[in-house]
This record gives C-alpha cells, structure tokens and sequence, in this order.
C-alpha cells in the first residue's frame, strides 16, 4: 500500500510542527507526482485559513484617495466650480474632467468598502483542522475556540450598549460582567443569536447543527421562525437546540462541561454512534470516515484523551475491535474484521 498522509498532518508540516518522521512521511508524498492534484487543493485551503499576507485595505484606500487628490491639484492648481464663468472651454472641460475623476473615486471607494466591509470592520480569529485556541478579548472575557472555527470581533472595539462577535465553528465563552450592564450577544447566522449579560456558556454552529449549552448565569436565545422573532431564555444546565424546522428546543444536561471537552483534548462519548464520531473527525480534522452502515451505526460510551486525528482513530478501531482498511486521501475506510 503507498504510503498516504492526512489533511491534517500536511498542514501541521506547513505550518512547521511536524515531527521528523512526519516530515519524511509528508516530503515522499509530495515527491509523488500522483499526489499533485490533492496536494495543491490541499496548499490552497491551508493557505486560505493561514494567509501569509494580510493586505492592509484601509492603508491602500489612503494611498489611492491622496493620489486622486494630488492628481487633482496638479491640473487645475485649485479651481472651482464658482470660477466657471468666464473661463474659456478648455479650463471649463478640465474642471469637468476633475470632478468626474473624484465622483468615479468616490464610488469606487464606496464599492470597496461594501465588498470588504467584513475585513474593514471586524478581525477574524481562525484555528486550522486539529488546533484550538484562547482568544481574551478588551472587555476581559476569554473566549477558547475549536478547530476549524472562525470568530469576528469589531476591529474598532465595542461601543454602545452591546457587545457583539460573531461565530462559526464552536466556542466556549466566559462573559465578563461591565458596569454598564453592557449585553455580550454571540451571532451565529442572520436568524440566531444568543444574549447574555455575564455567564459561561458553550456554541456550537457548525452546518449539521446549532446548539447553545449554558454552565452559569443566564442566557437568552434569539432566533427567527417563520418571519417572526422569538425568544427563550435558558438556564444552567439547558441545551437549546435549533431543530431542521427553524425552532429552538430546550433539554436538560446533567454536565454540561462536557460540552466543552475538546479545550482539554478530550472526546466524551455516550452511545455515540461512529456516524456521529466521522461527523467530529470531520468538522474538526478535516477527514471524512466511510464504513457500512452497520459500523456507522455502532456506538461507543466513555472518555477518551486524544491529541489528534490518528489517535482518535486508534481509540475507536481498538474499542469496537475494527480495522482500517485502507487512506484514500483525506478519507479514511474502516470496518469489521
């Protein structure tokens, strides 16, 4: 069998954390044409969550506007329209021409700003498949995201009565209380939110799922059902989950720190069958797991300390006694011995 590498361990070569056995193992991939295809696919998507280069709009609007501006005082040395009159044509089609120039300018400043409006206003803190990440933020709360995660928060700070950020992927929030009973608001989509005031609370808003579990204090979710808002608030130990039909339903759980497993590395399952433990592998690794569905739907119970994906994968092989059969690029296939 050729030796095949992961999602996962090319990226932690990229990012220089590899291992030497990882190194040799990632450098003979390469070195195999065959692979060319997966692996500029995969370069491109680690480049995409680790740009190398930040270009800075705000700097770059500057230098274009001091240039429009500069361009204009060249050609007309301070004209205005109230010195049209009695000009002769040609100084009359060059003002002409430097307004229409600053218009043009105007729009285009415009237009940019809108399609990078989410650069402009907000920093975006991403964790790549496999790594996990604290975030403090200027109000003292800590935020700790998981792998494959992205959150926003305003470049500017926060002001007025709220303070809000935005999610996709899944975080633990710890919410520090402001004088000013200032509202912390977690915005996962245009029809969900969750309101807090101060309380630790877990998200999770990934595409299979939205779910909101509280550890203390108080939240309130907000969300959007056939056009019409609603709310509900929740308390320590609820889950609140938004169902396929766009409506919110509340549970209760015993330890809701669970939730929140994965910031110390560990995965707890509970009947958790394998369909579910491929849907993690996947979100948070990168690696899609195929088996029959008669694997897909056993199920295993316990706690188990993993540090990544092949030793997630070690664990569940060795519990339901199964056996991989073979890596075909980022997918994995397992099944019955």
């Amino acid at each position: 069998m050729n030796t095949a590498i992961s999602k996962y361990m090319l990226f932690e070569y990229l990012s220089g954390r590899a291992n030497p056995l990882e190194r040799k193992r990632v450098e003979d991939w390469i070195s195999d044409g065959g692979n060319s295809a997966i692996y500029y696919q995969w370069l491109y998507e680690w480049e995409t969550v680790s740009p190398q280069f930040s270009p800075d709009e705000n700097d770059a609007f500057q230098r274009l506007w001091t240039r429009v501006i500069t361009d204009e005082k060249e050609d007309v040395q301070g004209a205005t329209l109230d010195n049209l009159e009695g000009s002769n044509d040609f100084e009359k089609r060059n003002l002409y021409k430097v307004w229409w120039k600053m218009a043009v300018a105007a729009v285009l400043l415009v237009g940019i700003s809108w399609v990078f409006r989410d650069t402009i206003y907000f920093r975006s803190y991403r964790t790549p498949f496999g790594k996990t990440t604290n975030i403090y933020l200027e109000d003292g709360s800590r935020v700790s995201l998981n792998a494959n995660s992205v959150l926003k928060v305003p470049r500017l700070g926060f002001w007025g009565s709220k303070r809000q950020v935005e999610l996709s992927g899944e975080a633990e929030f710890d919410v520090s209380h402001t004088v000013d009973d200032q509202q912390f608001i977690v915005k996962t989509s245009d029809t969900f939110q969750v309101e807090v005031l101060g309380t630790e609370f877990s998200v999770f808003a990934r595409q299979r799922a939205t779910q909101v579990v509280l550890k203390t204090g108080s939240v309130r979710i907000g969300y959007t059902h056939n056009s019409k808002y609603q709310n509900m608030m929740m308390k320590p130990g609820d889950v609140a989950t938004l169902d396929e039909v766009g409506t919110v339903q509340l549970t209760k759980q015993k330890d809701p720190e669970n939730f929140a497993a994965w910031k110390e590395k560990r995965y707890i399952f509970n009947s958790t069958s394998v369909s579910e433990i491929g849907q993690l592998m996947k979100e948070n690794f990168g690696v899609n797991l195929k088996a029959k569905e008669e694997v897909l739907n056993r199920k295993i119970t316990g706690n188990f300390k993993t540090e990544n994906v092949d030793e997630l994968l070690k664990t569940l092989t060795e519990v339901l006694d199964l056996q991989v059969l073979y890596i075909d690029s980022s997918t994995v296939y397992i099944s019955n011995y």
